[in-house]
């Protein structure tokens, strides 16, 4: 399996962006579960994962419309602007 060095420190030789084989992790004395929990290798055919973008329910969207309530004027009890 290839994998693909994917932090700023040197793996086996290899430096950011290069590929690696399991065979070159393990005859350099590496631990390959090791680098990738690590975070310094990833599989060279590993997609990028994007979140998930989740949809609010219709019936929790909030609508662009106002509500009209209208003013009046205590004094007179007459509607104001």
């Amino acid at each position: 399996m290839e994998y693909v060095v994917i932090s700023n420190t040197k793996v086996c030789g290899k430096v950011k962006d290069e590929k690696l084989t399991k065979d070159d992790i393990l005859s350099a004395g590496g631990n390959v579960e090791f680098l990738l929990a690590a975070g310094h290798i990833k599989a060279a055919n590993a997609a990028k994962v994007t979140p998930a973008v989740k949809e609010v329910p219709q019936a929790l969207q909030v609508t662009q419309q106002e509500e009209y309530f209208p003013v009046f004027n205590s004094v007179n009890n007459e509607q104001g602007e």
